[in-house]
């Protein structure tokens, strides 16, 4: 296969990153260093207009900084003329160093590193290659890290010239009405508007968990039975129409009524491998395994030539839009917990979500797994958090600039992409007692923005109690709190509960606009 480039950052992979099926439980700090590391995509780029250069930052454990630890530097080194750095604007946090434009220093404003990575959010780093640049032309871009307190690192990517060809969007967006358990057939066409044919291509679907491959081709990735990627080892001619066509499913526990999509984003089969390795490399999740059907093919068919790497000079994609029709949703219930502990004590409080089902919610879709909302009991400190919650203002608004940060009264936690009926999101919160107070109660909640809602309200709140005044009687596995494992909210914090509610009438009514705004 040649080598292939992709010139995008899809908005969808940001979200990709924070997805796990179970929270990693908090682990106390070790006394070694943390160790840190990063991965810059390689690229295949026409010639003429820049490419910017994505970054990701890792380290192997929750790493707060200050706004300016972190310096990353590009060089080209010894390259060919034909690469250079754009020139920045004023408002970039990158500069170049040197004349010539191969040297360029950045100061981005990342704040905190983990293992499930940070981009690097660096503005003004973007690739020129000059306008006579002969495609297959290949350089190497050296880039180095350096976060305060440790020692560089440094590592390199790929920068060739691809040939560049043009594909359109035939059929655009698509709008469908379907049931869950419907079979939908989903054609897509492309267009070769350019005079260069394209010697290969392929495209990146949503993964959207609604819908189901009714067949899995042999040249295409699939991950949970989710269409991922699809690979043509064909040519598409100039001034020629090709289409596809795609057997979907929509999943029988797909939530009801509701709006749903799923994109799918044409590119040159060198940019779909740069694109896949990319993925693997920067913590976004697996490619995919291929299917063991037939062999996917676009029609008409032209014989495969051999040729230069090629690019795409536009962005082609298609959607696929649902409206799913019928009534189904899901009870989700509220987990809490109760623990003791003396004075000075940390305590583990295992705190998230059970679905009950029949429906699965899906956070890369509209139904949105809902997010999990912790509140400190009074008396406790919160010293060690998981790394996907973040400290979350009275009014709801989440603190991105500090995820895992202790010390605050309450949490919102981003919960797994996939909550399927029977599972179980779990958050460990390690609570320091810094005052007994029998009963010390807090809570754990959640807001479902999904258009289908849920089933069962009473228990979508439930208690978190330190050190209990008195132990439950036998068979007590809740009260008017609800929940999973919660107590009766009762008792001198029950002005806490009633904050509580009124954050969450407050967070419903907003999660109503977007579910509106979305579908318009």
């Amino acid at each position: 296969m040649r080598p292939l480039v992709l010139r995008r950052l899809p908005a969808g992979l940001a979200a990709m990153a924070l997805v796990s099926a179970w929270a990693m439980p908090a682990q106390a700090a070790p006394s070694a260093a943390a160790k840190v590391d990063f991965y810059v995509k390689s690229y295949t780029v026409t010639p003429g207009p820049g490419t910017s250069i994505a970054t990701r930052l890792f380290a192997d454990r929750t790493l707060a900084l200050a706004g300016d630890a972190v310096s990353l530097r590009y060089q080209f080194i010894d390259q060919d003329p034909a690469f250079r750095f754009s020139p920045q604007s004023a408002g970039d946090n990158c500069r170049t160093v040197t004349p010539g434009n191969v040297d360029l220093s950045c100061s981005p404003p990342v704040t905190a590193l983990t293992p499930a990575g940070a981009d690097s959010g660096q503005s003004g780093a973007i690739i020129r290659i000059a306008a006579d640049a002969a495609p297959g032309l290949q350089a190497t871009l050296t880039a180095t890290m350096t976060v305060k307190g440790y020692a560089p690192v440094t590592r390199t990517a790929r920068i060739t010239v691809g040939e560049g060809v043009t594909l359109t969007s035939v059929t655009g967006d698509r709008f469908v009405r379907a049931a869950p358990g419907a079979s939908v057939n989903g054609p897509l066409e492309i267009r070769n508007t350019g005079s260069v044919a394209a010697q290969g291509v392929g495209f990146r679907a949503g993964r959207a968990y609604f819908l189901e491959s009714r067949t899995q081709y042999s040249n295409c990735d699939y991950v949970d039975g989710r269409l991922a990627w699809c690979t043509f080892d064909q040519a598409l001619e100039p001034g020629t129409t090709y289409r596809v066509n795609l057997p979907f499913r929509v999943r029988a526990d797909t939530p009801a009524p509701g709006l749903e999509a799923s994109t799918f984003e044409w590119m040159t089969d060198e940019e779909l491998a740069d694109e896949q390795q990319w993925q693997r490399n920067a913590g976004y999740g697996p490619t995919g395994t291929p299917g063991r059907g037939g062999v996917l093919r676009l029609t008409p068919v032209a014989t495969a030539k051999a040729g230069p790497p090629q690019a795409l000079t536009g962005n082609p994609q298609h959607a696929l839009k649902f409206t799913i029709t019928g009534r189904n949703s899901a009870d989700l219930a509220a987990v809490g917990a109760t623990v003791s502990g003396p004075e000075g004590a940390v305590v583990t409080v295992p705190v998230g979500l059970l679905n009950h089902g029949p429906a699965t919610f899906d956070d890369s879709s509209n139904t949105g797994v809902p997010k999990t909302r912790f509140f400190v009991p009074k008396g406790s400190t919160a010293v060690r958090v998981p790394d996907r919650c973040y400290p979350m203002s009275a009014d709801g608004t989440d603190d991105w600039a500090r995820p895992g940060a202790p010390g605050a009264p309450r949490y919102k936690c981003y919960s797994s992409a996939l909550l399927k009926p029977g599972g179980t999101v779990k958050f460990e919160f390690g609570l320091r007692v810094d005052q007994v107070i029998p009963g010390a109660r807090g809570a754990v909640t959640f807001v479902v923005e999904a258009e289908a809602g849920e089933l069962n309200p009473a228990n979508n709140t439930a208690a978190v109690v330190i050190n209990p005044a008195a132990a439950p009687a036998p068979g007590d596995g809740g009260g008017e709190g609800g929940g999973e494992g919660g107590l009766p909210i009762t008792g001198p914090q029950g002005a806490l509960f009633g904050a509580i509610g009124l954050l969450l009438v407050l967070a419903g009514a907003g999660a109503l606009v977007l579910t509106r705004r979305r579908a318009a």
